[in-house]
Parts: structure tokens; sequence; C-alpha cells
């Protein structure tokens, strides 16, 4: 890279013509591509300028500083230029000049990472590369990466230790923060996080890019497809928290509080939304050879989705006038919590969340009402029937009604 200062003549009209006052300007070259630096915000007059020699003659007042601020110039240019040989292959004049004015940082912070980590991910939103729950997701992740990294005193990306994954692993298990499955999620968007920000020059390549991801695996042994029973399901559509009220056991908004997530939860359970697409309420009831049917369209695989509405969504609807915009609706968070005191005051033996509403309309689906895996995969608006198996899984019940017997099988013969 050369370093060329240069002097340019002062636009004043007052200026002297046969010796102009300007000011010394800052040009870099790199294989013949050239570039302005800009201002070295050193003046004096041509004369007092030697081009060749490439400072400030004597004459110039203050020369011997002048010189200097200069020589420091060039010697942090050259600097911020061999640094980014250290980074990337190929060097241009831009780039030196973004580090240089600090545009770009040498070194940011994990939290300056995330930033811009989820700026570039929210113009991934806009352009329909990515939905915005599944951003909303990972700023969730992102949260308990950085209370990992908060405890751990790690404020740069060049803090990370060997093993950082497997550290936040644990941090994430051993204080309750969530479960296996989603803790190799959320190690597993730290990876992603930091590799995005060694693409874009803002972190440093760190020896956890090469570490296996803590945890085991899933294998479809160990997918939770916690669902409700059909027996389940009927003693909590039919529980009445007044009853609980009326003993003095609960108050009467906490009642009527259960009764309608009670009541939103069981719906999901009839229709195999997600939390997202029912909190949005951009789907349709349309009448159809005197059924109901629930149509819309998945907002996270924006594929369209139709369900007939059994009996018991039916009446649930019924009991908001039949308005879908009148179905109750909280966050996936407060919902969650409420569905654990549901659980516990109906005697339902799970950790019930909004996700196993889906799994259970999947499990009635494949297992009670005989559907196939295609039709199930569709009502539930998931793009194949790949991934059918995180909600469901064929059970012996289906088996024995679907399977011939020995006997059946030599007649057919």
């Amino acid at each position: 890279m050369k370093i060329l200062f240069w002097f340019r003549k002062s636009e004043s009209k007052n200026s002297d013509l046969g010796n102009p006052q300007g000011s010394i300007q800052c040009r870099i070259v790199i294989e013949g591509l050239e570039l302005e630096i800009g201002s070295t915000q050193l003046k004096c007059r041509k004369s007092e300028w030697d081009a060749h020699g490439q400072s400030f003659r004597s004459t110039c007042f203050n020369y011997e500083a002048a010189n200097r601020k200069l020589l420091d110039q060039r010697t942090s240019l050259s600097r911020v230029y061999d640094l980014l040989l250290t980074r990337y292959d190929y060097v241009t004049p831009k780039l030196v000049k973004e580090y240089f004015l600090q545009k770009r940082k040498f070194v940011y912070s994990i939290d300056e990472i995330f930033s811009r980590f989820f700026e570039f991910r929210e113009r991934l939103v806009q352009q329909g590369g990515l939905t915005d729950s599944t951003n909303d997701v990972n700023l969730n992740y992102s949260r308990h990466i950085k209370a990992y990294c908060a405890q751990a005193g790690i404020i740069r990306p060049t803090q990370i230790p060997a093993g950082f994954l497997f550290e936040l692993y644990g941090f994430l298990i051993e204080n309750n923060r969530c479960g296996v499955r989603m803790g190799r999620k959320v190690v597993a968007f730290a990876k992603q996080t930091f590799k995005w920000g060694k693409k874009t020059g803002m972190c440093p390549h760190l020896e956890c890019f090469d570490d296996d991801m803590p945890g085991t695996a899933e294998s479809e042994d160990f997918i939770d497809t916690t669902h409700l029973s059909i027996l389940q399901l009927e003693k909590l559509y039919s529980f009445d928290f007044y009853e609980l009220e009326k003993r003095g056991l609960i108050t009467e908004q906490t009642a009527q509080m259960l009764s309608h997530e009670r009541n939103a939860f069981v719906f999901n359970c009839f229709t195999g939304m997600h939390h997202c697409d029912y909190s949005s309420k951009e789907f349709n009831i349309e009448p159809y050879s005197g059924c109901l049917f629930l149509r819309g369209r998945r907002k996270k695989t924006k594929k369209p989705f139709s369900i007939m509405l059994l009996e018991p969504a039916v009446n649930i609807l019924k009991l908001y006038n039949n308005s879908l915009k009148e179905l109750p609706t909280k966050s996936n968070q407060k919902r969650n919590t409420t569905l654990k005191l549901i659980a516990m005051y109906v005697g339902i033996p799970l950790r019930l969340t909004t996700k196993i509403a889906r799994k259970t309309f999947c499990d009635i689906a494949l297992n009670e009402m005989m559907m196939t895996q295609d039709d199930v995969a569709a009502c539930l608006g998931l793009t194949s029937t790949k991934y059918l198996k995180n909600y469901g899984r064929v059970r012996e019940k289906r088996l024995i009604k679907t399977m011939k017997n020995w006997a059946a099988l030599k007649e057919a013969s």
C-alpha cells in the first residue's frame, strides 16, 4: 500500500493566486486502486509544501510538529493495513478507509455483534427470507447467550475461550433456563451468530467453531411428542373453574382467566394451530357441506392449511359470539404460565405448553381419526411429512386398525 499526501488549494476567492493557501490531503493506493482518505487538517501555503519529499518545508510555521502528525497518520494507516491483512484474503482501499476512520472496528463487543446480526435479520424479515416468529425465537436465544457471557465476564469475542459452547450449554441446563433440546438450539445459534461475525469482520476465528455440539443429537426415539389423551382432553374441556371459585379456592377473576386460557388451548387442540398463527387471527371460518372449516396460511412456512372444526371447537367459538377476533389472546410466555395452573387444578400430570395443543391435534388426527400423514401435515401447514415426527408418531392403536390379521391376509390372497 502506498500512502500519498498532496496539497489542495483553498477555494477561497481571497487566496493568493501565486502562492495560495491550502490543506494537505491523504490518498492511498493498493494494487493500482486509489482512494481519498480525506484532509489531514494541516494547512500551509503551496510554497511551504514539499510534494517530492512528502513533508512541510522549514519555512512553514511549526513545521516539525506538522511533519510528526503526517508521520503518525502514515504509521496508523500502515498499522491498519497490516492488521487487515491478517483478517482478510484481499484488502481494498475502501476497507482500509473504513477501519482508519473507525466506521468499522477491529474489536467489537458481544452486544454489538448481536445488535448488528439482528439488524441483518430484520432486513431478511422485510424481504420475506425470515419470519417474525423465527426472529422472535432467536431474540430469546440471544438473551440466554448474553446472560451467560455477563456471568462469565465475557465482553468481547476475543475473550471467548475454548470449550465456550459446552460451558454455555451447561449454564443453560444447570440453571433450568431450558431443556436439552432448546439448549442445543441456543448453542447452535451462538455458533451461527459468531460465525456471521467472523464473515463480516466483527469477530476473529474462535476455537469453538471447530467444537462438536454439546449434548446428544436428537433421534426419532427421543423427540418429545407429549400430548393429551382423549380422556384428558375431555376432562379439560368440561372442567368448571367456577366450581373452584364457589369453594373459595380461587377468585372469580382467576376462574375467568383460567377458563379463557383453557378455551384457547382446547380450540388449538382441535385445530393444530401454532401460537403465532392463532395470535395473529389471520384465518377464516367458512361453511362447507354443513360443516365449518378453519382456513389460513402458516406464518412460518407460508403453506395454506384447512381444518374441519369438531363440535368442541365449534362450541368454543360460540362462546365468543362466533367471532375469531374475540377469541382470548395472550403472549406465549403468559399462556404457558397459565397452562401450568390449569394442569394443576384439572389434575393433568403433564407440563402443559402451547406446543402440546398442536401435538395433541396431530395424535388425534393420526391415531384416532386415522387420517393419512400427508393430510395431517397439510392440516398443520407443514411443508412435508418429514417434520411430522416432531409433533406425533404412529401408535399401536393405529396399527391395530390398519394392519390385517393373518386370517384376513390368507383369505385376501
